[in-house]
């Protein structure tokens, strides 16, 4: 086998490979004498066709097949040879074939990077810890008092009025057409909140179970997504629901045995650790945030263009569809987003692909009981979408998702052990103060 190298540009490759044409031909022989034995042809027994008319009914299938194994074959012998990994399937080129001389080929390949030799002992990163007291406990019972709501059923032929709750479904036209965000399937509105179109609520004032509403509504001038900008919408409402909201005006014994708790001292100790692991959530994220950016800047290495411009292209159809929707709402121009967005997936492709290697090296890997876990978290974080994360997880493809962010979180936690992580206590406000905005993010 004779290899030459055609192209080297970063980790792109072009090779030009030359085999000898006897093994191949060889083999395809092999192959088609083994077909003959069970070949069946229309005026022959099973298996008794002479190998002349097998070789020239499949002959030419076998010999293509052969020369593409073979090609192959010698492409990832010469990879394992020069410990070279491709990061996708290689494109290969046939350029020709004489069956007494040689099979000539080119192929395409993109290497993945060689990683550099991270000396983890030289980072130190700060991770922060809260020291709760009771302030906080009393800052959460306040905050229970502002946002607690208990929803209960109405009896049949009640009225909403204004500070109910209704559940509806509901479809809506502009222009007798459907628009993003049209439709809505056991949406609760709170009568008062002004969380929907302007008029939208006050039209269901009065409303009962089982009614059928016609709202019309006008979106404002100003409204974000131009196109719908002070357009009339017509909107066919299914009242399926409506409810009482009761409030808590006092965090005692009784307010906690409402909720299914003792009392209060064993409220506050939820609270507590609810507040504890919601803290270190954060913090453990500021951490690891704090690490990839030292990573990222410290050690350099080429990425591979197609992994870049595949994660570029997932999150930028997204990103371009929001923008045209609602230019107002991004502070920059669309090349400027497509330029820091390219950025992004560099940088997501790097610490990916230093990520999957280290959890290789490393033998990590994830279980089912793992995946399962993640998704026992998310219920518990969310246990008012309980029937919706059940269903999107009832799909394996869904659950396969859950891979790549776990074995990521497992070799973080490797890279925590022999990295200096530096412990800092704060109080509560201390915190807030250093994270800005990521408490509100991470909870």
């Amino acid at each position: 086998m004779k290899v030459e190298t055609l192209e080297s540009n970063g980790l792109s490759r072009k090779y030009h490979f030359s085999l000898p044409a006897s093994s191949i031909m060889e083999k395809a022989e092999h192959q088609i004498a083994e077909e003959a034995k069970t070949f069946k042809m229309a005026g022959f027994r099973d298996g008794k066709v002479p190998l002349a008319m097998v070789k020239k009914r499949i002959g030419a299938q076998v010999l293509t097949s052969t020369i593409q194994e073979a090609a192959n074959k010698a492409l990832s012998e010469y990879l394992g040879k020069h410990n070279l990994k491709s990061v996708a399937s290689p494109i290969l080129e046939i350029q020709s074939f004489d069956e007494t001389s040689r099979l000539i080929f080119e192929a395409k390949v993109e290497l993945m990077p060689e990683l550099p030799d991270i000396k983890w002992s030289d980072i130190k990163i700060e991770m922060l810890e809260v020291e709760l007291d009771q302030s906080d406990i009393e800052k959460a019972h306040a905050d229970i008092i502002k946002n607690f709501k208990n929803y209960t059923k109405t009896q049949a032929g009640y009225e909403a009025v204004t500070g109910d709750a209704i559940v509806i479904d509901f479809v809506g036209k502009v222009d007798d057409k459907d628009f993003n965000g049209n439709k809505g399937n056991d949406v609760r509105v709170e009568l008062g909140s002004n969380t929907f179109i302007p008029g939208f609520e006050e039209q269901l004032v009065g409303a009962k179970s089982g009614d059928a509403k016609i709202v019309t509504v006008t979106f404002p001038s100003d409204y974000a997504v131009k196109e719908l900008a002070g357009k009339v919408a017509i909107f066919d409402v299914n009242v399926k629901e409506v409810l009482n909201i009761q409030t808590a005006t006092n965090i005692d014994d009784d307010f906690a045995k409402s909720l299914g708790v003792e009392n209060l001292e064993k409220l506050d100790e939820l609270i507590k650790m609810k507040i504890s692991i919601d803290f270190q959530g954060v913090a453990r994220l500021r951490a690891k945030r704090e690490l990839f950016d030292i990573i990222d800047s410290k050690y350099s290495f080429d990425v591979p263009e197609s992994m870049v411009n595949g994660d570029f292209e997932a999150m930028w159809r997204e990103v371009k569809q929001q923008y045209e929707s609602n230019p107002q709402a991004f502070k920059k121009t669309l090349e400027e987003l497509e330029s820091e967005y390219k950025g992004i997936a560099r940088r997501r492709v790097k610490l990916g692909i230093l990520v999957a290697e280290l959890g290789k090296q490393n033998n990590i890997i994830v279980s089912v009981e793992d995946m399962q876990n993640a998704i026992r978290q998310e219920l518990m974080q969310k246990p008012w979408y309980e029937k919706e994360i059940l269903n999107f997880y009832s799909r394996q493809e869904n659950i396969e998702r859950l891979r790549g962010p776990i074995l990521e979180e497992k070799v973080v936690d490797l890279i925590f052990t022999k990295i200096e992580l530096v412990q800092k206590k704060l109080t509560s406000e201390e915190f807030m103060k250093v994270v800005g905005g990521e408490m509100s993010n991470a909870i």
